[in-house]
């Protein structure tokens, strides 16, 4: 049997991902500057094929903030989302593919749209 071979992109060059690591601390230096974190992140000289963004020394209190805004992200749920796992799951339940398929659109335009 033969190993199984995976198409390869040759890597990004270093201008690739320069442009991506200034374009990164930027959208992430907007993002706290909306939140009120005067924070000045720049973009880094890329190393081993990636790139990089870097952080300014944090003030404990400015970590703390940005850590829990974090949690708060990762650990919310959208009520929608919810809202159609629930009717999905019910489907599946009472076997009614066509519901449970059509939930299955609704999420998929719901995440393109909202998320």
């Amino acid at each position: 049997m033969a190993p199984l071979s995976y198409p390869t992109s040759p890597p990004p060059s270093d201008a690739d991902l320069r442009r991506l690591s200034a374009q990164t601390a930027r959208d992430l230096q907007s993002v706290c500057r909306d939140h009120g974190w005067a924070l000045h992140i720049a973009s880094a000289e890329p190393a081993s094929g990636s790139a990089y963004v870097q952080f300014p020394p944090l003030r404990v209190d400015v970590a703390q903030q940005i850590i829990a805004g974090l949690r708060r992200l990762l650990n919310s749920r959208c009520a929608e989302c919810a809202a159609i796992k629930r009717r999905r799951a019910q489907a599946i339940r009472d076997k009614d593919m066509a519901t449970a398929a059509a939930a299955a659109m609704a999420m998929g335009r719901h995440q393109r749209a909202v998320h």
